[in-house]
């Protein structure tokens, strides 16, 4: 390691020192020790300590929001009953309605603590992917305690204060603002951005110019953007020559071929963190590769008969935001849950399953879902396609918009439609589209599959 390099990680270091004192106090430090070691205990203490949490949250919301006080009297619920029925033997707060997000929209300041003025509130919002952006609060207790988690977890894949890291990304909460400001944050935090919406071969090319020399450890990436970066250096068969601990991949659906090529051009493995901006960090994936559940800042259910054979709606109960509690939250997501014990050692619950979106999972009229991955596949090797976006309008009828090139056949057409017939039923009628180009959605997170039946 060069002097520079060495120096400028022992700065980043001091900064992160201070950067963190400032904000959670002095002895923050002693809080990362507890909540590594909360993660590190055995299941039924770490469960222990998610009901304590929910009991006290749903206190707390019943007591202090208009929304909460109003359902529970509207459905004639009791606090005190509930409360009995989240013990030893059982989490059961299936009596409170899932909280969706029109209901947030129009439940807003009903929903906000009146704890908690206004001053105190952080206001935060999606980047929109299933629609319309939606708007909330959060306070800076809940920020500590997600960061504290953060910082627990991304370590699992090699990231550590100090260490250079680049991020590629594409939030505009993230990118925009004021620039100097910016890259004030990103010089203390030894980071270099790449901006995930606008992926040019120049910026990418620069970028890798300039890691050739930087040596990241670490990389953070929503997953497609991964995949370009990977895809133009394998293209152009450049060869990194930093050796990095791991890759953080998030925000999106990382598909079979996102993962392959990646892991494949900067030799190490992806780890794989799913949560959202309404309710922070929810699971990540370990090294033997199964995504465990934050239990320390979430209680998740799955909304099915059976949550460990049959997938489901996720609703998401934010352990840490008083500000505005989240509450069996349907957070848009699919997936199940499992009851294994992971072979790395960590006795944190697991996700069994994540399929993605339910606006992004189709839907046959016998109820079967089919996972959008299963479409993506599809297109790893067709030669013929730039660009592709499935669209399942109705159970009987589906539009498949195309940006192909010289190298696409009638052959091909075929191909991929008695692909999509071949789970969606050979009734379902598939009218392919093509066009110049499929243009990324205000969240700039790119959509191959959209069913509007689900």
């Amino acid at each position: 390691m060069s002097i520079h390099r060495s120096a400028k990680k022992v700065f980043s270091k001091v900064a992160w020192h201070a950067y963190n004192t400032h904000r959670k106090g002095f002895f923050y430090r002693s809080q990362l020790s507890k909540t590594a070691a909360l993660f590190n205990a055995p299941r039924e203490t770490i469960l222990s300590f998610q009901r304590e949490r929910l009991k006290q949250l749903i206190r707390h919301a019943v007591r202090t929001t208009p929304y909460y006080r109003d359902l529970f009297k509207d459905f004639g619920l009791k606090l005190s009953d509930l409360l009995r029925e989240i013990n030893a033997d059982s989490t059961d707060i299936s009596k409170i309605l899932p909280l969706e997000k029109q209901a947030v929209r129009k439940q807003l300041k009903n929903l906000c603590s009146e704890l908690f003025p206004t001053y105190q509130r952080i206001e935060n919002a999606t980047g929109g992917s299933t629609g319309t952006p939606l708007q909330f609060y959060q306070d800076r207790t809940y920020w500590n305690q997600r960061n504290f988690s953060v910082y627990y977890f991304d370590r699992w894949a090699g990231w550590d204060f100090g260490e250079p890291q680049l991020i590629i990304w594409g939030a505009l909460s993230d990118v925009n603002g004021d620039y100097w400001k910016q890259n004030l944050n990103r010089f203390w935090r030894n980071q270099h951005w790449l901006n995930g919406f606008h992926l040019s071969d120049s910026a990418m090319h620069i970028t890798f110019k300039k890691m050739q020399r930087w040596q990241p450890k670490t990389i953070l990436a929503y997953p497609s953007s991964l995949y370009q970066f990977a895809k133009f250096i394998s293209d152009n068969n450049l060869t990194p020559k930093w050796k990095l601990k791991g890759i953080i991949s998030s925000a999106e659906m990382l598909h079979l071929h996102y993962r392959s090529l990646a892991e494949t051009v900067f030799d190490t493995k992806i780890y794989n963190r799913y949560g959202g901006r309404e309710v922070g960090l929810i699971a990540m994936e370990c090294a033997e590769g199964r995504m465990h559940i934050n239990c320390r800042d979430i209680y998740l259910e799955v909304d099915s008969e059976d949550p460990y054979t049959k997938p489901g709606d996720l609703l998401v109960t934010q352990l840490n935001n008083y500000t505005m509690p989240f509450i069996r939250y349907r957070i848009g997501d699919i997936g199940r849950l499992s009851d294994e014990m992971c072979p790395c050692g960590n006795q944190l619950p697991i996700l069994g399953e994540l399929l993605g979106r339910s606006t992004a999972t189709f839907k046959t009229k016998d109820g079967t879902l089919i996972h959008g991955g299963y479409f993506t596949q599809q297109f790893y090797n067709i030669v013929g396609v730039n660009q592709f976006q499935l669209i399942q309008e109705t159970f009987e009828k589906c539009v498949l918009k195309l940006v192909v090139n010289e190298q696409w056949t009638a052959e091909t057409s075929n191909h991929i439609v008695q692909k999509i017939q071949d789970v969606l039923g050979a009734e379902v009628s598939v009218k392919i589209e093509f066009v110049d180009e499929i243009p990324l959605p205000k969240s700039g997170k790119r959509e191959f599959t959209i069913s509007k039946v689900t």
